[in-house]
């Protein structure tokens, strides 16, 4: 690795400094990808929409909240677009329509990594902050 006779790319949801030798780690350059903001999602939304050929059954709202329900995930913004591009609808959708329609995302939650901590400071920051419904929110 010091001299660039070999190459390593890898990829990880976990942190890399909890996951990684500390030898490795020493010689690696780490690259944090963050979440998309919506300016960035809508512009895949329309990219989508060009490659389906095909504009979304969605009013705006809807619109806004699918963009959303992505939460800064761009994978999870193509698969729902997919989904709600296969409907058959012969009107604009609203965002309940929309809610209805879409399955829940499925929580991120393990008990050894960063999404479960994560998930912990958001309960306590929402109960901290005497918010009871952020804090039902997160503990559900």
């Amino acid at each position: 690795m010091e001299d660039g006779t070999i190459l390593l790319v890898g990829a990880t949801t976990e942190n890399p400094s909890f996951e990684l030798n500390s030898a490795v780690l020493s010689r690696a350059q780490v690259l944090v990808l963050e979440r998309l903001d919506l300016a960035d999602l809508e512009r895949m939304a329309q990219r989508a929409e060009q490659e389906l050929d095909k504009e979304l059954p969605l009013d705006g709202p809807a619109r806004e909240a699918l963009l959303e329900m992505a939460d800064g995930d761009g994978r999870a913004l193509l698969n729902l677009i997919e989904q709600v591009a296969a409907w058959k609808t012969d009107h604009k959708l609203t965002p309940p329509e929309l809610s209805k329609r879409l399955q829940k995302r499925a929580a991120q939650y393990d008990n050894s990594g960063d999404a479960h901590y994560n998930l912990i400071s958001a309960l306590h920051k929402s109960v901290r902050g005497s918010d009871p419904d952020a804090a039902l929110y997160w503990f559900a």
